[in-house]
């Protein structure tokens, strides 16, 4: 008996034995009333195999997990030029082609140059700045002579001799103080001298009068004799206190001289100080005339103007002793994909003369119909092929979902930028891709293969300690992919299922009826 005729045998001889199970099951099921305790199925929870029907079998086992639910989209595109790597190169002027220096197809570098053209634009612009240049010229040089001019002193300086009116009249002011504190010190050199007079007469009345009154006393004297002493004594007291009155008025002028001459001194430091400051100024032309600084403005004009013209010939893409002939480069590395003129033909800035394209980096865009778009985030990765070379699959991020569906197909593009430094992704191929989305967070899952419906309910087959037997176990599922079903209830992280050929083991308990769900 060959090895086909045996399995067919055994799995018909399973089939037949779980008819009869079933059969048992069910006759027993109809002598009594099933209790508000029992299992809702009829059928029996274990299924048990023998070591040579679990090898003919082919069951695959594998541990619950928990993973994300996830789904793939099939998306098709097509591969575009990135915006920033094609440019249709045209004359900002209107101009004659002289030469042309590239043709299509031909690479070219960045900044070589394509095209030659005449123009009277360009002439114009730079007539215009050699005119400003000159002028510049001309003022720089009223600058210079003026300046000269005034190291010579032709030009007259208002702060300059302001300082110097206001250091004379501080060494004026300095010269008055000091007479006036040397007038005051003479002064008071006289007044303590008239003092000392007077302190000496008053001595001497003082001593005469006590000796008239020890001699008036021993009456050698008259007493008219005593009280003229008296009298000559009060009057040099008398003298003395109207000397030291003139003492301490000539002492207070002193002092009110010594202010003024210490003012005075710091006036004159302070003039100084300003003269030498205006002198620095005046000889360093820091501070500069009237006339200086009309020639100063009219340099400023003249390289304002200057940097105008030259600003006006760069915008016509002219260069300054360029003549009249504009040239065009190419703005970055690329290829020459189109060539629209001929040479002596007349151009204008409307008109392309080249299209030049890098495809060292594409767009590739994908589209999304509207119910797919909430799903997909900047940076999910995407795999695409292109057609004609399936084989080769290709690695991409999303950069951006547009914002906006297009009106005509109602759908939202996806766009991915690639790097294609080999040129095999053409600008304007289609292109299919693959990204999956993921549609909830980490849950239990279990494969669509392992699921069987029995009696309108979802079961799934856990494998016991031992390997060959086998619990019918009932299932909640929720949301659902088209290869696994998320399992809300009835299993638990890390059992056992069969998740290949599980509809054997249901054909055992219920006699070979349906099939895989």
């Amino acid at each position: 008996m060959n090895r086909f005729t045996k399995i067919t045998t055994i799995l018909l001889g399973i089939a037949v034995a779980g008819a009869g199970i079933w059969w048992l099951g069910r006759s027993s099921s109809t002598d009594a009333e099933p209790s508000a305790e029992e299992p809702s199925h009829t059928v029996p929870d274990v299924v048990e195999l023998d070591t040579e029907s679990l090898q003919l079998a082919d069951l695959s086992i594998e541990p619950v997990a928990l993973r994300p639910l996830t789904r793939t989209l099939t998306l098709y595109g097509q591969i575009e030029a990135y915006p920033e790597a094609v440019v249709n190169l045209n004359s900002r002027v209107t101009g004659r082609v002289l030469e042309l220096r590239a043709h299509v197809g031909q690479w070219v570098r960045r900044g070589q140059v394509l095209a030659v053209l005449d123009s009277e634009e360009i002439y114009r612009a730079e007539v215009n700045y050699a005119q400003a240049k000159r002028k510049v010229a001309f003022a720089q040089a009223e600058l210079a002579r003026r300046k000269r001019l005034a190291q010579l002193g032709a030009y007259s300086n208002p702060a300059l001799e302001e300082a110097r009116s206001r250091w004379n009249q501080a060494q004026a002011e300095y010269r008055a103080a000091e007479a006036e504190h040397q007038a005051a010190q003479q002064a008071v050199r006289q007044a303590e001298a008239e003092r000392h007079r007077a302190q000496v007469a008053l001595s001497q009345a003082e001593s005469q009068l006590a000796r008239a009154e020890r001699l008036l006393q021993a009456q050698l004297i008259s007493k008219q004799e005593y009280e003229s002493l008296q009298t000559q004594r009060e009057s040099a007291r008398a003298a003395l206190q109207i000397a030291q009155a003139q003492l301490e008025s000539a002492q207070a002028r002193l002092q009110h001289a010594a202010a003024r001459l210490e003012n005075a001194r710091t006036q004159q430091q302070i003039a100084q100080q300003q003269l030498q400051r205006a002198q620095q100024i005046y000889q360093g032309q820091y501070l500069t005339s009237k006339e200086i600084a009309d020639a100063e403005a009219q340099l400023a004009q003249a390289q304002l103007e200057l940097e105008a013209a030259l600003d006006a010939l760069n915008l016509l893409g002219g260069k300054p002793n360029g003549g009249h002939k504009l040239t065009l480069v190419a703005p970055f590395d690329g290829r020459i994909a189109a060539l629209q003129v001929t040479v002596g033909e007349t151009v204008t800035p409307d008109k392309p003369i080249f299209r030049i394209l890098n495809t060292d980096t594409v767009w590739v865009s994908f589209d999304l119909y509207p119910e797919d778009a909430p799903f997909v985030k900047p940076g999910m990765p995407v795999e695409f092929s292109l057609p004609e070379d399936a084989g080769k699959r290709y690695t991409a991020e999303i950069q951006m979902v547009m914002p906006e569906a297009d009106p005509h197909a109602r759908t939202v593009k996806a766009r991915c930028v690639v790097r294609n430094p080999d040129a095999l992704l053409k600008p304007g191929t289609f292109v299919e891709g693959k990204l999956t989305l993921r549609l909830s967070a980490p849950q239990l899952l279990v494969p669509l293969s392992a699921i069987q419906e029995i009696e309108g309910k979802p079961y799934v087959f856990v494998a016991t300690d031992s390997p060959n037997r086998f619990q019918l176990r009932e299932v909640v599922l929720g949301q659902r992919n088209d290869t696994y079903a998320v399992v809300r209830s009835g299993l638990k992280p890390g059992e056992r299922i069969v998740v290949r050929n599980s509809s054997l083991l249901k054909g055992m308990l219920v006699g070979g009826e349906g099939g895989e769900h």
